[in-house]
């Protein structure tokens, strides 16, 4: 019981480690009292990095400007070390002492099933066999694995808490009247912005939910 009342810290990693993964985000939505430790440990599970090889530091989220490397070892619950519930908790994962992060070592016998079991996001390119130095694509494009489903429906891709909406989006392409009205609609782009043009925006949305060959977009 208190475990479920227990507030939610969403942190968002940016590994600026290397130029194939800076643009790209690990999201983890951890209890109050996780331990730092704890922290690091599910980190470096998601990102394919040893433990104790590269740093964190605060990003550029709301009132934060401290770059000193958050203190791994520290006794900490992430939320006396200033993690904040119910908001974006923005990390930067560094080089340590001016070293890259470790790649994790594959294990022998390990399936493709179970190494993609510690991504979050976007999955390994087509062709990388869920190599741990790749494990985003920029191209957020899928492996072989996750092509479209056989039922040719496709999903969204949750991008941090945004599972009510994904819902809401899936129950309106779903709608035949809601969705053939919006197709029917013609954009002025001489009276809008496309990139602020939220009817726009879905129905580019809609056509790729309808004709993508991807498992999920």
């Amino acid at each position: 019981e208190s475990a479920a009342e227990e507030p939610r810290v969403l942190c968002i990693i940016q590994d600026t480690t290397n130029s194939k993964t800076v643009n790209e985000r690990v999201t983890l939505n951890l209890p109050a009292s996780t331990p730092l430790k704890r922290l690091f440990e599910d980190v470096a599970s998601k990102v394919g990095y040893v433990y104790g090889t590269f740093d964190l530091v605060w990003g550029n989220g709301d009132n934060v400007t401290d770059t000193t490397p958050i203190d791994q070892n520290s006794d900490k619950t992430i939320l006396d070390a200033g993690f904040e519930p119910g908001k974006k908790n923005f990390l930067h994962l560094t080089d340590k002492d001016g070293e890259q992060p470790h790649i994790m070592p594959e294990e022998s016998g390990t399936t493709d099933d179970s190494v993609q079991d510690r991504f979050i996001g976007p999955l390994p390119r087509e062709g990388s066999v869920g190599c741990s130095n790749d494990y985003v694509s920029q191209s957020y494009s899928y492996s072989s694995v996750l092509s479209k489903s056989e039922t040719g429906y496709v999903g969204l891709v949750n991008q941090a808490m945004t599972c009510y909406l994904n819902s809401l989006l899936q129950t309106l392409f779903m709608t035949p009247e809601f969705r053939n009205a919006l197709y029917k609609w013609e954009f002025e782009e001489s009276e809008e912005d496309p990139v602020t043009s939220i009817p726009y925006q879905l129905q580019r949305l809609f056509v790729l939910l309808q004709t993508s060959k991807k498992r999920a977009i």
